[in-house]
């Protein structure tokens, strides 16, 4: 699990500030982080892949044409 510092903890013997990311903890260290209020679940999206850009129609229409 994956939790987002709101304010300053120290976990596994180190310190960390607000907005610190605690990466790869036990789900049952993160729910613990949580309910104290010092901590966030971190939720990283995963990228969406670009959408191709579709011509305008008039273009097209041209291409066509040979203009």
């Amino acid at each position: 699990m994956d939790v987002k510092a709101t304010g300053v903890i120290k976990h596994g013997g180190k310190w960390f500030q607000s907005g610190d990311a605690i990466k790869k903890i036990k789900k049952e260290d993160g729910e613990r982080l949580i309910f104290l209020g010092v901590a966030k679940e971190l939720i990283v999206e995963a990228p969406q892949p670009e959408k191709e850009v579709e011509e305008p129609v008039e273009e097209k229409e041209e291409k066509k044409k040979g203009k």
